[in-house]
């Protein structure tokens, strides 16, 4: 089911970043030219694990999102066949936009050239912050019923301070990607875009709200 579905898969033409409150618990923190001046904070790397499963590699992605995970990503899905189709598996609380955007770029650059990339998360777990953003970037994206996912506001690394032009992009990104302009409104109204609320949906929801973030549901 999973190999015919990627038969079907249409290309992507935006990019999504998500914000965070930059704590460990879904953060995602934004780089700017001071985090190049000062150091941005040390966060541990997630984890990658590569396995072959019904026919397609599986690379699962747990933890933070760093530019050394970014890197070994890069790596690993350059070293597969590119024949062979790929599902990116994701548990994350997010990490640092930047690797966020080059992770999405390499799904969105090898999507363009002809590889099936899906992405899913599983049951009882959460893709959060920027990793709502990776997990956007691929084609089917399958989740679990009750696989949470939480958005909102960027804020700066260095400084954990929230700006209009961040935010902004965000949602207009989420906005390109296809994601309704019913549940924009929606998280809007809730304040998941104002810098003081994580937003949190199960797949289950998301998928019954017509928000177009979740493709296909497993059960």
């Amino acid at each position: 089911m999973l190999v015919r579905a990627f038969a079907r898969m249409t290309a992507l033409t935006a990019l999504l970043a998500l914000g965070s409150t930059g704590t460990l618990t879904g953060a995602a923190m934004a780089d700017s030219g001071a985090v190049a001046r000062t150091g941005a904070p040390s966060l541990p790397d997630a984890a990658i694990t590569q396995t072959i499963s019904d026919g397609a590699a599986v690379l699962r992605i747990d933890g933070i999102l760093t530019k050394g995970v970014e890197q070994r990503l890069t790596d690993a899905v350059q070293t597969l066949p590119r024949t062979l189709p790929l599902v990116i598996e994701l548990a994350s609380p997010g990490g640092f936009t930047s690797a966020g955007y080059r992770i999405i770029d390499l799904i969105l650059a090898e999507r363009e050239k002809g590889r099936p990339i899906a992405t899913r998360v599983r049951g009882g777990e959460a893709c959060e912050s920027m990793c709502v953003g990776v997990f956007l970037a691929g084609y089917p994206r399958y989740a679990a019923p009750n696989a949470e996912f939480m958005v909102h506001a960027p804020r700066m690394a260095e400084d954990g301070r929230m700006t209009l032009r961040t935010t902004t992009t965000m949602v207009s990104r989420l906005v390109s990607l296809g994601a309704s302009q019913g549940w924009i409104e929606q998280v809007r109204a809730a304040g998941g875009f104002s810098g003081s609320v994580d937003y949190r949906e199960t797949a289950d929801s998301l998928s019954n709200g017509g928000a177009n973030v979740v493709t296909h549901l497993m059960r």
